[in-house]
């Protein structure tokens, strides 16, 4: 067991790696990463959710991890990109309790009708983006599945699968540029909704990287650095209204001024 946390832990570091470039690029075959997968303790009826697994969790009191692989399974924890379940033993349950009841940065999670309704303020907030020319292809994640229908005909945003924007890329030059949206939560009244920029490259053929196949999906995801972390909208919970509002961020919104 200890050495399956071990190797858990060294993949989570190649990845969340910092890098001291203004500007970074990274290429994807076939499927983007939009993130790590999300980290689920279960105790019973009891489940704590994380980015990355604490590192104050002794391994010798885990008895079992458990990945999730069915899109089913992946979609009721929120995270498409995967779930993995981690189960103590029994008799440690209120000695892990107790100690992430005191680790910071563990907010209450945020229900879903409530982030998607922050979701679709993001989208509506982005003024510029929808009058300029041009349909806007939001990238597919479990997130803007749910809010996709949201969305007439008319909007400039387009949710189309992932064979769809293939289809549509291979049709219109084999480029497309797509939307990135995701979020992140800072404390259990305060939300970051940030975009991204994705440039996808289709190709058909015949292909063996991973197997056989005949078409072949490149992703080039292009980032700010990380020369200080400014979201592109800070929403934050007014307890007064009992509304989610943008406070600020690198986005402008008609909601909010820049004093």
């Amino acid at each position: 067991m200890r050495y399956i946390f071990t190797i858990l832990i060294l993949g989570i570091s190649l990845f969340t790696y910092g890098q001291n470039l203004n500007d970074i690029s990274a290429r994807i075959n076939s499927e983007p990463l939009d993130s790590l997968p999300k980290f689920v303790i279960k105790m019973n009826e009891t489940e704590y959710y994380f980015d990355t697994i604490p590192a104050s969790i002794n391994p010798n009191w885990i008895e079992k991890i458990e990945v999730l692989k069915s899109e089913d399974q992946k979609y009721i924890y929120g995270n498409g990109n995967g779930i993995i379940l981690i189960y103590p033993q029994t008799k440690y349950f209120k000695q892990i309790s107790l100690l992430l009841d005191t680790i910071p940065n563990n907010p209450e999670q945020i229900d879903k009708p409530t982030l998607d309704s922050i979701y679709l303020k993001a989208l509506n907030s982005r003024i510029e983006l929808q009058l300029s020319s041009g349909w806007k292809f939001i990238e597919p994640n479990v997130q803007t599945e749910r809010i996709k229908n949201n969305f007439d005909q008319n909007s400039v945003y387009k949710f189309l699968s992932a064979d769809e924007l293939f289809d549509y890329a291979y049709k219109h030059g084999k480029t497309l540029k797509l939307y990135r949206v995701t979020h992140k939560q800072i404390s259990k009244d305060t939300i970051d909704i940030n975009f991204g920029d994705l440039a996808l490259k289709v190709k058909k053929g015949i292909f063996f990287k991973g197997g056989l196949h005949f078409r072949e999906a490149n992703y080039t995801i292009a980032c700010g650095g990380t020369n200080g972390y400014i979201p592109d909208y800070r929403f934050v919970y007014d307890k007064q209204t009992k509304t989610w509002k943008i406070i600020g961020g690198s986005c402008k919104s008609p909601d909010w001024e820049d004093k």
